[in-house]
């Protein structure tokens, strides 16, 4: 199927060990780019560049991440999962919460390992305190925004305050007009233009579209005019082509620089789109916020002149999960992981430069402890009648998990949708109506649109899952969702950051 040739939305660039030099790290983020929102995946959709780099390089066809912004970068970042930082929930909200301050961060290492780190874009690792910010999390500078999602053009939070910073200083009024792709696209190409070559770089480039708003400059949106008729998936589709012409434009310049034949890119997603403003993952099932595989199954490749040969333009089949990519970069750079907590991430790079198998075989997707559904009708739900009993997991209980050919869901997970792309001209047969139950499981490698619900058919797998999901449970950490002081924007002198000292 057409998705199977899919790529994860972020772009790293990194120069490896084995080259004479420490590689130069350049890692891209898409943000809510789905599955279905990248060229590869949908021809009417222009991505030439994105394409290219996935086309040449290794696709990341099994590459999981969470289900929404925090626990996703979260865990980029600490290579942990959501569920040992207590950030296993939807958002930070406004309370004061964050990336645990005793926790090492991927520019924690690579600086120590002798990289100039810089951050460009979307942090949301927390801010309520000046510690949590980058700049203190082993980032060198950063010209970006802290908060969940901003305003394209003015660069305000909610209309009501700046959310753009060059460090400490506010950059909202000098920049007000300025659309957000092309600002971070021209910091990030100064800063390797600027870059001294006799040191390694690790540029983390953390776009903001195609979150909403729904905004574009509208010479993006000529080419799917009378090809897209939906107001927003038109819209999306030119914040796509604006996002990959700024991924070349970053390409093009680490060239100039004389920075790209010891370089490693690397492009995902942080979590899948959002149908509601225009993001789709078909032909998979769900959406962002969700845990069916729409949700959490992303687009995401590496490309890099330092693969071997017979792996460029390869699709690899092995479990990724978004928690791999500390151990892995800190491997390219030549340094160690002492000094951090127990990760549950692994180095991946043998996997993706020779093809061999992964030591990953399970990803856990989330548990979502405070998240539990009513008690199923057992005569109508057969799955909570089977499970119920079980002494390990509470099935109503919000998880999922993915180990080997296996996917496992319980606690309810919202409707069964397979959102059909407005620019889809061929009909699609309904799939009737679909029954809610606590329990599912799905064989990924035969099912992957998770259409059939065998767990009344596999009952040990279930048990086994079950009892994985229980072991998890009892590691992990309490959100605090509401913790005090509440967000106090009176203290935060017009410029969204710390309000806690």
């Amino acid at each position: 199927m057409a998705y199977l040739h899919g790529i994860s939305v972020l772009i790293v660039v990194i120069s490896t060990v084995f080259c004479k030099k420490q590689p130069n790290i350049i890692f891209i983020i898409g943000d809510d780019v789905g599955w279905n929102d990248v060229g590869y995946n949908n021809p009417v959709f222009r991505t030439p560049n994105i394409d290219s780099l996935a086309k040449n390089g290794v696709k990341l066809n099994n590459y999981y991440t969470g289900e929404v912004c925090v626990p996703s970068r979260n865990m980029l970042m600490s290579g942990r999962y959501a569920i040992r930082l207590g950030l296993q929930h939807h958002e930070l909200g406004v309370n004061p919460r964050s990336l645990p301050l005793d926790e090492v961060t991927i520019a924690d290492k690579l600086k120590e390992t002798g990289y100039a780190t810089h951050l460009v874009g979307k942090w949301h690792c927390g801010f309520y305190k000046e510690k949590c910010l980058p700049y203190n999390r082993g980032f060198d500078t950063f010209f970006g925004y802290v908060s969940a999602s901003v305003d394209h053009y003015s660069h305000r939070y909610n209309g009501r305050i700046w959310d753009l910073r060059n460090m400490t200083v506010n950059e909202g009024p000098r920049y007000n007009g300025q659309y957000s792709t092309h600002l971070l696209t021209r910091v990030a190409k100064g800063l390797i233009e600027q870059h001294d070559s006799d040191k390694p770089m690790f540029l983390y480039l953390a776009y903001t579209s195609n979150h909403e708003e729904l905004e574009v400059p509208s010479k993006y949106k000529a080419p799917f005019r009378g090809k897209i008729k939906d107001k927003d998936r038109l819209t999306l589709a030119a914040m796509s082509s604006c996002l990959d012409e700024g991924i070349g434009q970053v390409i093009d310049t680490l060239k100039e620089k004389g920075l790209y034949d010891n370089s490693v890119i690397v492009f995902i997603s942080d979590n899948g789109g959002a149908p509601s403003f225009g993001g789709n993952n078909w032909p998979l099932k769900g959406s962002k916020a969700t845990l069916w595989e729409g949700g959490v199954h992303v687009p995401a490749f590496v490309h890099s002149p330092l693969l071997k040969e017979n792996v460029r333009g390869t699709l690899c089949n092995e479990l990724f999960h978004v928690t791999d990519w500390l151990p892995t970069l800190v491997h390219l750079a030549g340094g160690t992981l002492h000094g951090t907590k127990p990760l549950d991430g692994y180095n991946q790079w043998n996997t993706i430069r020779e093809g061999v198998g992964t030591h990953r075989n399970e990803a856990l997707i989330t548990i979502n402890q405070h998240y539990i559904i009513k008690t199923p009708d057992p005569s109508y739900d057969k799955t909570y009648k089977m499970y119920s009993s079980n002494r390990h997991f509470d099935v109503r209980m919000h998880a999922a998990i993915r180990s080997g050919k296996w996917k496992l869901l319980t606690g309810g997970q919202g409707d069964h949708v397979w959102t059909k792309p407005p620019e889809m001209t061929k009909d699609v047969p309904d799939v009737g109506e679909v029954p809610y139950e606590a329990v599912y499981l799905y064989d990924i490698e035969r099912d992957p649109e998770e259409r059939n619900n065998l767990a009344l058919h596999h009952t040990d797998k279930v048990k086994e899952l079950l009892k994985v999901l229980g072991e998890y449970l009892k590691g992990a950490v309490e959100p605090n969702e509401n913790m005090m002081p509440r967000i106090d924007y009176d203290r935060m002198n017009g410029l969204m950051g710390p309000w806690v000292k």
